[in-house]
C-alpha cells in the first residue's frame, strides 16, 4: 500500500511518541498516561485516517493479524532507496497491524478500567517492532533523527522536543 512520505515521517513520529510513552507510563497510574493522551492526536483518528485513505476493509481489523520481520535484504534496500523515493510502500498486513493495534490502544485510553501492565507493555514491543523494523529504514536520515525528538509523556523538560503537531502536515 502506498503512503505519502509526509505521512510516513509522521507515522514514524507518532509510533515513536507511543512506544516512548508506554515505556514511560510503567512507572505512573495509566490515569495520567491518559491525560497525557487527551491533549495528543488519539491512535483512534490515525487509524481511522489510514482506514479512509488507504480504502481498508474494517471487519478484517477484527481478525488476528500476524507480520513478518523484514529480511535484512529488505531493510537495507529500503535504507538505500530511501533518499530517492517519495512514497512509501507498506505490505497490506502491516497496514492493517497497525490500524488494529492503534485501535486497540485507543480502547486502553478511553477505557476507564484498569488494564494489566503486560498487555501495555506486549502492545508497546508490537509499535517498536513495526516502527523500528520497518517504518525506519524507509525514511531518510534527517527525518528519523527529527522523529526521534519527538515529545513524549514523562519526558525530561531538559530536553528539546518537537511536539507532534510540527509533523501534522494537516492530517488531522
Amino acid at each position: 500500500m502506498k503512503i505519502n512520505y509526509s505521512f510516513a515521517v509522521f507515522l514514524y513520529a507518532y509510533l515513536n511518541q507511543i512506544n516512548l510513552s508506554l515505556d514511560r507510563s510503567r512507572w505512573e497510574p495509566l490515569d495520567n498516561l491518559r491525560d497525557f493522551y487527551r491533549s495528543q492526536i488519539s491512535p483512534k483518528k490515525v487509524a481511522n485516517y489510514l482506514i479512509d485513505k488507504l480504502g481498508l476493509n474494517v471487519e478484517k481489523l477484527n481478525y488476528l493479524i500476524f507480520i513478518d520481520e523484514e529480511s535484512l535484504w529488505e531493510k537495507i534496500k529500503d535504507s538505500l532507496l530511501s533518499s530517492l523515493k517519495r512514497d512509501i510502500i507498506l505490505d497490506e498486513d502491516k497496514v492493517y497491524y497497525l490500524c488494529q493495534k492503534l485501535l486497540i490502544l485507543d480502547d486502553f485510553l478511553e477505557n476507564g478500567e484498569q488494564v494489566h501492565r503486560l498487555e501495555i507493555e506486549k502492545l508497546r514491543i508490537e509499535f517498536s517492532t513495526l516502527n523500528y523494523g520497518t517504518i525506519m529504514f524507509k525514511l531518510v536520515k534527517k527525518d528519523r533523527l527529527r522523529a526521534n525528538s519527538i515529545e513524549h509523556f514523562l519526558q525530561n523538560e531538559t530536553l528539546r522536543t518537537i511536539k507532534i503537531c510540527e509533523f501534522n502536515k494537516g492530517y488531522f
